[in-house]
């Protein structure tokens, strides 16, 4: 299961959860398709839902946020 997936579970389905965020119910199901909310949206995801940031983030901006190992 997706970090998305997971707080659209925690907050009740896509619409609940686009209620939570005053957003759009097509914006969730977006998020959804693509497997991860936008990085704007990350920290209010995560408050709303208890769903850890690196979970919900795009996987190619965790990979420029983590050090490279050497």
């Amino acid at each position: 299961m997706t970090g998305i997936e997971q707080a659209i579970y925690n907050a009740g389905g896509q619409s609940a959860l686009a209620r939570l965020l005053g957003c759009s119910q097509q914006n969730v199901g977006f998020w959804l398709k693509q497997g991860y909310c936008p990085a704007e949206r990350v920290i209010e995801v995560e408050q709303a839902t208890g769903v850890g940031r690196a979970l919900l983030i795009n996987p190619k901006l965790v990979d420029l946020l983590t050090p490279a190992s050497i």
